[in-house]
């Protein structure tokens, strides 16, 4: 299992996926998880491996997901005889699974490298390229008759300016540097993907131009306002490396803000389409895995363990209140 888990981390790394390792550090018997165990946890909330059943995998899902949104490792201690709390070092859950047992879990975010897609072949488009490539960015090069001999090491290149061949996560960025050859075509593309960062190399006097004509495209102004041109850190740069330089050194600035907002989809990352809050525990649980589910009134409600449908049946109308209450 070990084995195969370090194979799919690597495949999610190259596919350039967010995940979350969580393993038990800690237990107290009889809890089913032991030290050692551990499991990938993806964004939408599939979990490959071991860690636990009931409440156990519920809260670890859970976690997993803040820890990718926020970018944040966090120790998470589910002990059935403490409350739902929070400290400076650990998060702790109340364990309502009748199996008991205590359980401490790390779970780390795994951020893939960054990926910079340059759009152009000029020589500064050519100097950010070799320099990403040796900073391990996944690069992607969209450019009419570019080929490898003018971008060597890099991940793919596409002949033509067409993003939607090109998988665009949080932690990608633009630039476009085409200098001359399609400039507006291409920035209005690139700003009408979900790409949160675009940059355009330009003059202060292009840049204006640039702008006046985005001014007149179909594009919102939110997006247009989210154009970075000129574009890089002010080093006074001349030569094409220096730019290069300038650029790259903005990109990474910002990659590793840990307060850097991210354009957060409306639905809440925590709840999928198959996940419900249990309304006893507060943790979520499959609606496909549930381990019972009860119909009351106009409810459905689904638990992750016996202990959690027990304290529902004991007073089902104190946790009705609080599924109205949401």
């Amino acid at each position: 299992m070990y084995n195969e888990l370090i194979q799919q981390i690597s495949e999610y790394m190259g596919q350039g996926e967010e995940f979350a390792v969580a393993q038990v550090i800690w237990r107290e018997a009889p809890s089913s998880g032991k030290p050692g165990d551990k499991a990938i946890i993806l964004k939408d909330g599939t979990l490959i491996g071991w860690i636990g059943g009931g409440c156990v995998k519920g809260i670890a899902v859970k976690e997993a997901k803040e820890a990718i949104r926020e970018n944040k490792s966090r120790l998470v201690r589910i002990d059935p005889n403490a409350e739902n709390n929070q400290d400076g070092s650990h998060k702790t859950y109340r364990m309502t699974c009748h199996s008991g047992g205590i359980m401490e879990l790390f779970i780390e975010p795994i951020t893939p490298n960054p990926q910079l897609i340059i759009v152009g072949k000029s020589n500064i488009a050519r100097a950010l390229s070799k320099l990403a490539v040796a900073s391990n960015f996944r690069v992607n090069v969209l450019s009419k008759d570019a080929d490898k001999s003018m971008f060597p090491g890099v991940n793919n290149i596409h002949n033509r300016v067409d993003l939607t061949k090109v998988k665009i996560d949080r932690n990608t960025f633009i630039v476009v540097a085409t200098q001359g050859e399609d400039d507006e075509e291409s920035v209005k593309i690139a700003l009408s993907s979900e790409c949160n960062y675009v940059g355009f190399i330009s003059s202060l006097r292009k840049s204006k131009k640039i702008k006046e004509y985005l001014n007149q495209t179909e594009l919102s102004k939110d997006r247009i306002d989210l154009l970075k041109t000129p574009v890089g850190m002010d080093i006074n740069a001349k030569l094409p490396e220096e730019i290069a330089i300038s650029i790259l050194a903005e990109i990474i600035q910002l990659f590793r803000d840990p307060n850097r907002s991210v354009e957060e989809s409306k639905q809440d990352e925590t709840v999928g389409n198959d996940t419900y809050i249990n309304p006893v525990c507060n943790v979520p649980v499959s609606k496909k895995e549930a381990k019972h589910t009860v119909n009351y009134g106009d409810h459905t409600v689904y638990f992750c363990c016996d202990g959690c449908k027990v304290s529902f049946d004991a007073d089902p109308d104190k946790y009705i209140g609080v599924l109205e209450s949401r």
